[in-house]
């Protein structure tokens, strides 16, 4: 079985730590504005992830009222450029 497909990253910067948390999403990314909604408001999402290496996604609960600062990267297609 092949890894899970990614169809990007989301960095998050919470409250309290000094490193971000990478979630690999598995569905379509949310958009700037969704995200800049759930920080305001203080939601909890449902965001569909995997682990690099696994074959199984998973739903994490996230409270974006711990977020303070959030990035997506999208996802590279192809080849990365990296040859053995």
């Amino acid at each position: 079985m092949s890894d899970v497909k990614t169809k990007g990253e989301l960095h998050l910067r919470v409250t309290g730590h000094t490193t971000d948390w990478k979630l690999l999403l598995v569905d379509d990314p949310p958009n700037e504005d969704e995200m800049a909604s759930w920080m305001q408001e203080g939601m909890v999402a449902r965001i569909r992830v995997a682990e690099q290496g696994s074959n199984e996604p998973y739903t994490l609960l996230v409270n974006f009222s711990l977020v303070v600062a959030a990035r997506l990267v999208p996802a590279v297609a192809g080849d990365r450029g990296v040859h053995f």
